[in-house]
Order: C-alpha cells, then structure tokens, then sequence
C-alpha cells in the first residue's frame, strides 16, 4: 500500500515499523532519500536501509499521534508527534517524539519522505542544501541549535550575565527543552560580552520574597543544576572573563570547561554574608576535595583560570582568541564517537563517585553492555549461516 495522501505516511511508517517490515518502510522514501540520524549524520541509500535495520532490531513499536502538511505544488510540508516503545529483553522503555519530514509527490500520484529529520529542523526538499540553525527567541538568553549541537548564551552583558530572576527562568526553560531532545549530543554554555557569568544579581535578591519563597528559589536553582548535570548530553562550558558564585556554580555542573587565560573565578558569597547554594560547597567538594574547598569559598578571593586547571575544577585553558575553535574541535572529537557509549560513560561515571566502589562497579557491568548486546542482535540477523559476528565500530 502506498500513500496517497502526506498525511497517511507517518501512520504508515509507524505500521510497518512495529511489524518489522523492512522493505516496507524503505518503500516509504524516494530513490535518494535523506534520512538525519540521532547523531545529525545525513544518511541515504544503503545507509539509511542500514538505519532503518538498527530501528527494527531494537523492536520498536510506533503510535502516530498525528501529523499536519502544508502542501505546495509537489512538496509537502510536514510535521508529526509519536509515542516509541523499545522492547529490549524483556524491558520495555519508551519515549514521545516529535520529527518533521519532507515529502514529494511522485509520478504515479503517491508520496513519499524525501527528507526525514526528527530533530524538527525543516530543511529544503533539495539534497545536499544544509538545514538552517534554528534560533528560540529569548529576552536574556540566545540559544541556538545545529544538527546534534546546542549553544545558550547568557545575554545580559551590561550586568556581566549576571543570573537575574528572569535569565534563571529562561534558563531552566531552555535546559528541559534541551533535557527532551533525542536528537541533540552536546551543549554549549557560554556568556555574552567577554564574560561568563557573575552570579546571582544581587541587586533582585530583595525581590526574592520571604523565608519561604527564597528557600523555593534556592530550591529551583538545585533543580537546575541538577537538570544541567543529568543530561544525556556532553555539555561544555565555554568559558571568558568572569565565572564567579553562580557561574562557576554552572561551570561545575558541565562535563568540560574551556576558558581562556584571562578568565577568573572563584566565590565570593562569604564576603555579602551568604553561603553558596547549588554546587559551591558540595559539587566543588567532590571535585577538587575538602580541604581546597574550605580555602576557595572561605577567603572568597578571585583565582586565574590557570589555577582552575591545575586543582582539576576545569579542563584546560586556551588563548583568549583561541576559546571558539577549541570548543569547536573538542565538539568534533566527542561527536565522533560511538554515542550510546558517550552517554553510558558519562552516566556510570557521575553515578559511580557517589557510590562505593563495590555497589558502582555492581550496575557498571550491565549497563555498559546493554547497547553492546543489542548490536549483536542486528549484526546477528545480517550475517549467513557460518559466517563469524562482525567487529562492531558502530557511532550511532
């Protein structure tokens, strides 16, 4: 059966994925056909059969929650929402989903996907023109997104981004839309203006409320450091000028930081009679130890970048001009990577510094070999009686 309408081919697509049907869903896409992967790789002909054999072996089992098209001439338009269940032995785990496609009218009246991207990017329905970077309008923040990467720029440089009731909102906004996303690997946190961030902005903290209200918006802050330090993303603080109280509390919740030489940072709360509220005392504790800890927040004095690097609190430090093509470069590599394995690593890693060595390395080997195994299963179903299983150097 063949679409005769747009609209039916996401209901199609979810039939024949659920039923395994191979052939069926590459009949759904035209000879030359582009199909963006999880990772932002585009893949086509063979590669994207071989993409749709990786969603077959995983059992998925597809429901259609509706699509719309705006239909122009021979070219369709078209956006969609799904639900995803993967049956994985004997589990099942799932998630909602949104994509939007492009489909062209072909000779016989029929439709079928020309471009199929669940990143919700519409591109042009001509192969080989890049899909622009989509851009979410804020008012104290840019955030921006390219294929698998996402950037957040903190944008009140007039007060040195410092954290406002507003820019934290937008921020924690912004962080569950990237929390949600199945297609983005890496985020980028950066500052506008030749500085990072300068914290809370002290002259709203009056507007915070009572006792109560503060301790909320404490509490929210927790959430969103925690929020930025759980995702299944890499993110990457890319940091110049100041990152002090609340910005070095974000930079400790990223997976990198980048900074440049003349970048500064340290806590100073001690010195307006506050105390660090998420990640100061308790995520730098676990980063750099006790001992450091107490001297960093108790003399609240500012420290060179260059300091950060040797205690282990960032990554490393680059040329001031150098920040861009060194967080650029560093993206390239960790995009180049097998990513279910970026995510598991990032994953056991984090949960096992807060365990015992012995409970850490009891999840470490399951986890570790579950997407292992389910590439067995599809390197398993490709290969002929006798033939021995494949290395597997699989990126997805």
């Amino acid at each position: 059966m063949s679409a005769t309408d747009p609209e039916e081919l996401p209901r199609l697509f979810a039939e024949r994925a659920s039923a395994g049907d191979l052939a069926g869903l590459v009949d759904l896409y035209e000879a030359g056909a582009t199909f963006l992967k999880p990772d932002g790789i585009a893949a086509a002909g063979a590669e994207l059969q071989e993409s749709l054999e990786q969603l077959l072996a995983m059992s998925p089992r597809i429901t259609s929650r509706g699509s719309h098209a705006v239909v122009v001439g021979d070219i369709a338009l078209m956006s969609g929402s799904w639900h995803m269940t993967f049956g994985i032995s004997g589990d099942s785990t799932g998630f909602d989903g949104s994509s939007t496609e492009v489909a062209r009218r072909q000779g016989d009246g029929t439709w079928r996907y020309v471009i199929d991207d669940p990143g919700s990017r519409i591109g042009s329905p001509v192969a080989n023109v890049a899909a622009p970077v989509a851009r979410i309008p804020f008012e104290q923040l840019v955030y921006e997104q390219d294929g698998p990467v996402a950037r957040i720029r903190l944008s009140r440089p007039e007060r040195r981004n410092a954290l406002s009731i507003q820019l934290s909102e937008e921020l924690m906004a912004v962080l569950e839309r990237v929390r949600v996303s199945q297609t983005l690997k890496v985020l980028v946190i950066e500052g506008a203006g030749e500085t990072f961030c300068s914290g809370d902005d002290i002259t709203e903290m009056a507007a915070w409320g009572n006792a109560n209200d503060i301790v909320r918006r404490v509490r929210g802050y927790q959430r969103m450091a925690d929020t930025l330090a759980d995702l299944d993303k890499v993110t990457i603080a890319a940091v110049d000028g100041f990152a002090v109280g609340g910005g070095l509390e974000i930079t400790m919740a990223c997976d990198f930081v980048v900074a440049t030489r003349r970048a500064k940072w340290g806590m100073p709360e001690v010195d307006v009679g506050i105390t660090p509220g998420w990640g100061g005392t308790t995520r730098m504790a676990r980063l750099i130890g006790r001992r450091m800890t107490k001297e960093i927040n108790l003399l609240g004095a500012l420290h060179p970048a260059s300091r950060a690097a040797e205690l282990g609190l960032w990554n490393r430090v680059v040329d001031d001009h150098r920040l861009q093509a060194e967080v650029d470069a560093l993206i390239r590599v960790l995009l180049s990577k097998n990513q279910q394995a970026v995510r598991q690593l990032k994953f056991i890693t984090d949960r096992g510094v807060e365990a015992d060595l012995h409970t850490a390395q009891g999840f470490r080997g399951p986890l570790g070999r579950t997407y292992r195994c389910s590439q067995w299963r599809l390197a398993d179903r490709r290969r002929r009686p006798g033939q021995r299983r494949p290395q597997l150097r699989g990126r997805r």
